[in-house]
């Protein structure tokens, strides 16, 4: 009898994100390792130490929770159990938060341990073109978009008498 659900995809789906998330991980501790606090200024700066950190954060902690999705999905379609593991691996299709909201926050350019970890995540089948997209789109930009410094900005007041 063959599954519907396809275990070597999903390993091999493993065996990739847990590599990104280890890279990841590397390149968060190299930013960590700065010492940036996450107060002051800086806070507001898409590509920022701190934005960096954060996204670096997200990327490597979007990984980790995914690969412990993955694993779940592999252990019910080992045990035979493909109805449990078919929702769950169209869910793994749709990739892992985390990618493109770190990729906006984090300054330019990216440090080769998460260049490494984004093109490992090209090479998995298993994820969706949705997905794919987003970590292409980190690997093209050129500069951090997230947060946007008009949102900081505080609106003039309007004309008018002022109040005594």
């Amino acid at each position: 009898m063959e599954r519907e659900i396809g275990i070597e995809e999903l390993v091999a789906a493993m065996r990739a994100v847990d590599g990104a998330g280890r890279l990841f991980e590397e390149a968060l501790a190299v930013y960590g390792a700065s010492g940036p606090r996450r107060t002051g200024e800086d806070f507001m700066v898409a590509g920022g130490s701190i934005q960096t950190l954060q996204g670096a954060e997200e990327m490597a902690l979007g990984a980790r929770r995914f690969l412990a999705e993955l694993a779940v999905t592999v252990g019910y379609a080992t045990a035979g159990l493909d109805d449990r593991a078919g929702a769950r691996l169209e869910a793994a299709r749709q990739g892992f938060a985390g990618i493109s909201g770190g990729g906006s926050r984090m300054g330019r350019p990216l440090l080769d341990p998460t260049l490494r970890g984004l093109r490992l995540l090209l090479e998995v089948e298993l994820f969706g073109a949705a997905f794919t997209a987003e970590v292409e789109a980190v690997l093209r930009a050129e500069k951090a978009t997230y947060p946007d410094p008009s949102t900081f900005r505080v609106p003039a007041p309007a004309a008018g008498p002022v109040p005594s």
